[in-house]
């Protein structure tokens, strides 16, 4: 292998959900030095979204069900990266538990 992740990684399941936890995880830092306060989740959401349609368009994907679909696939993406993010918390953390709690994410 060659390269470390490649497109075609990229828009699987677990490539896309690896990169927008990544990717959230290192816009925490900034996200905290706004005016305003943004949740990480909507974040995760946008950070997925945005993989998603890129790694489409350099696959070639010129169909408009695929973007449409990359909405929709953000969405498990979004959800499945914060709830990985949410049970490393836990197992480190030693609390046993996955509440839901946007605090955690920030």
């Amino acid at each position: 292998m060659t390269e470390f992740i490649t497109v075609e990684a990229l828009v699987t399941f677990g490539g896309a959900t690896a990169a927008a936890g990544a990717v959230t995880e290192l816009l925490k830092p900034l996200l905290k030095k706004l005016p305003f306060e943004i949740s990480p989740r909507i974040i995760s959401f946008f950070a997925a979204l945005a993989i998603l349609t890129v790694g489409f368009a350099f696959s070639g994907s010129r169909e408009p069900a695929d973007y449409v679909l990359c909405v929709i696939n953000a969405v498990f993406v979004s959800l499945s990266s914060n709830g990985g993010y949410d049970v490393i918390k836990a197992i480190v953390g030693g609390d046993g538990g996955t509440e839901d709690n946007d605090e955690d994410n920030t």
